[in-house]
């Protein structure tokens, strides 16, 4: 243990990769909620998925460095017997960790894409993702849990364990295969949508980002049956955890994709709403200041209106829409323009109430 980062090791790789990936998880989780409490002053299901994952992940990672610190990235001949059982013990906890942190942050996306338009057929599809996905979820811990036989299921080296490198094939394709799930959900949204082709091109980049995804599986998928059958598990299987840290990484980053401040910015302004959630703010990308000052401007203009409305002078209607006070929309601040109707003979003949 005298070379430690030298000569043939990927622990540092391994550390390294680990820990700058949890920290741009935390960053990207956090700039989702701030951002969706600064606006909605509350958070939703799909908030609170996004935040188990994150929990589960953090604890995963940790589990990851203590493998490292046992000898993780070395090869098999400089860990001692006592420091390869810590590291099996740690790498089996963190298989479990995981499965279940990439399961809430399906979850959380599942989520946001229903609220976005909640009609039956959208709310059947998702309740039939989540339900697949919590089984997939389940199958897989479960599976990982007993992998090999008791009282030492962490023990692949020496104990009677199952086809691993199967087990591990069946997780990887059954992963993508809830992921693809997820994006056909994000393309029936978008196939029923009614918008322009460049508003489809934003809705679509809600959730297409989710294919990095499927990509780092499948990577992992190839670099496992590469390594299967290993005599040296402790340095061979290090770029397969590397993988996982990216898939991880990248399926709850994909998850706050679209709830961070350009998209929902985009959403307000296009007339998509979330279901259950309202906005309080006036100006999303504007100063305060100029926010209050055209909110109150718009106020002096509504109270006038009210205050003069009907306004009728000889053959002219001031028409006002009061919907459009507090519209953000580009119409929102021109002043309607009065609009003339010529009066019949028998609306001159009697006097207006």
């Amino acid at each position: 243990m005298n070379t430690r980062f030298s000569g043939d090791t990927k622990d540092p790789a391994v550390n390294v990769t680990n820990w700058v990936l949890l920290s741009t998880v935390i960053l990207g989780v956090f700039a989702r909620l701030g951002t969706k409490f600064r606006l909605f002053k509350k958070f939703t299901t799909d908030d609170l998925y996004i935040i188990a994952s994150l929990v589960f992940c953090a604890v995963q990672s940790v589990c990851v460095s203590m493998a490292v610190s046992f000898g993780y990235g070395y090869h098999l001949k400089e860990v001692s017997g006592d420091a390869f059982n810590s590291v099996m013990k740690y790498l089996y906890a963190s298989k479990i960790l995981y499965v279940t942190s990439l399961c809430f942050s399906k979850l959380s996306l599942v989520e946001f894409i229903r609220r976005l338009n909640p009609s039956k057929t959208d709310r059947f599809l998702a309740l039939a993702v989540e339900i697949i996905t919590g089984i997939w979820a389940v199958v897989s811990i479960c599976g990982g849990a007993f992998q090999c036989s008791l009282p030492s299921p962490w023990d692949f080296w020496n104990g009677k364990c199952f086809d691993m490198a199967a087990w591990h094939y069946f997780v990887c394709i059954s992963n993508m295969v809830t992921d693809l799930l997820i994006l056909a959900q994000g393309f029936l949204l978008l196939y029923r949508v009614q918008a322009a082709v460049k508003k489809r091109l934003l809705i679509a980049s809600l959730f297409l980002p989710r294919f990095f995804v499927i990509g780092a599986v499948l990577a992992e998928l190839i670099l496992t049956h590469q390594t299967a059958g290993t005599a040296d598990p402790t340095y061979a299987y290090c770029d397969v955890t590397i993988l996982q840290e990216v898939a991880q990484c990248l399926s709850i980053i994909t998850a706050c994709w679209g709830q961070l401040k350009p998209f929902l910015s985009w959403l307000k302004s296009s007339g998509l709403r979330i279901q259950d959630l309202e906005y309080t703010s006036y100006a999303f990308g504007r100063s305060n200041i100029q926010s209050q000052t055209q909110s109150r401007s718009r106020l002096t203009r509504n109270d006038a209106v009210e205050h003069s409305f009907p306004f009728n002078k000889k053959n002219q209607i001031l028409v006002t829409q009061n919907w459009e006070v507090d519209s953000q929309s580009s119409q929102a601040d021109i002043i309607q323009e009065p609009r003339t109707w010529a009066e019949s003979t028998s609306a001159r003949q009697s006097p207006v109430n």
